[in-house]
């Protein structure tokens, strides 16, 4: 059984993509308001995982995907704390496979963020695994980052462009 520290706990998924980086800026404006501290959380899934059970994995180089990992995690930290540089932000790599790590290290946590690539062909498609299996199983509120833009023009604005538009034709005060 888990001792509960008090501390309020938002647990960000962050894998490089401005999706990731925009649902970190996200999470640390939700902090912020929160008073609480954000997890930024980068999965590593090992060889082991990309092949088949019977399979012998391939060797990998040392240290070669960790130092890129901690690279990408600290420029994604690095950007949403010029945004919010009064937040707490904690940074782990974890090695597995990205709905499992996120999960786990989500089980205690106030609220799991996540971003979505809303690219390609149909920028309105479903969700991902990682993300499906996150929304099925998580224990706590699971926030989905679609639009990168979303956030672009004013980070502590929580309403989407086209929603500011539509608010302001209809005399809705915010």
């Amino acid at each position: 059984m888990a001792i509960d520290s008090g501390v309020r706990r938002i647990v960000v998924g962050v894998d490089g993509s401005a999706e990731s980086v925009a649902a970190l800026r996200w999470a640390c404006r939700e902090a912020s308001l929160r008073a609480a501290e954000v997890l930024a959380v980068l999965a590593l899934e090992s060889a082991c995982h990309q092949v088949a059970s019977y399979a012998v994995p391939a060797p990998r180089q040392a240290g070669g995907s960790w130092g890129a990992a901690r690279d990408v995690l600290r420029r994604s930290v690095s950007e949403a704390l010029d945004l919010f540089p009064g937040v707490s932000v904690r940074t782990e790599i974890a090695e597995g496979l990205a709905a499992r790590v996120l999960l786990d290290l989500a089980a205690h946590a106030d609220m799991l963020v996540l971003g979505r690539n809303s690219r390609g062909p149909d920028p309105y498609r479903a969700a991902g695994p990682v993300i499906r299996v996150c929304l099925r199983a998580a224990r706590c509120p699971v926030v989905i980052i679609g639009a990168v833009d979303a956030l672009a023009a004013d980070p502590a604005n929580h309403v989407p462009e086209a929603w500011q538009r539509d608010l302001e034709g209809s005399g809705a005060a915010r």
